[in-house]
């Protein structure tokens, strides 16, 4: 699979474990379905400008998207920017964690439990 089709396929497999239509991940890069549906089915690469945040939509590293040490990544947020975003609740924040566990191990986020032991 060439790099473009690796590229596609990551993004759509990403979108799935985060439970997003094409619709809602293209309002929330701010382009047309029709783009998403470019990205992941036309081998079509994202223009540089979206992928910052495709990056925040799919809460995945650009590593992760690219294809390249997706089982291996450990980047999961920026803590600086986890730290300085007040406004995401505890509850948010797990569900993100949850999503970013999910994709990490290529499964379903209801399979992923967070246990916290004091």
């Amino acid at each position: 699979m060439d790099n473009a089709k690796q590229v596609g396929a990551n993004i759509k497999r990403f979108r799935e474990l985060a439970q997003l239509s094409k619709s809602e991940l293209a309002r929330r890069v701010k382009v047309s379905p029709t783009a998403v549906n470019n990205w992941e089915e036309n081998g079509v690469i994202p223009r540089a400008e979206v992928w910052y945040d495709l990056t925040r939509a799919l809460e995945v590293s650009f590593v992760q998207l690219m294809g390249r040490g997706a089982k291996n990544e450990n980047n999961f947020t920026n803590q600086d920017e986890t730290s300085s975003n007040d406004a995401v609740s505890r509850g948010e924040r797990l569900e993100q964690l949850k999503r970013q566990i999910a994709a990490l191990f290529e499964v379903s986020p209801d399979k992923v439990e967070i246990v916290v032991r004091t």
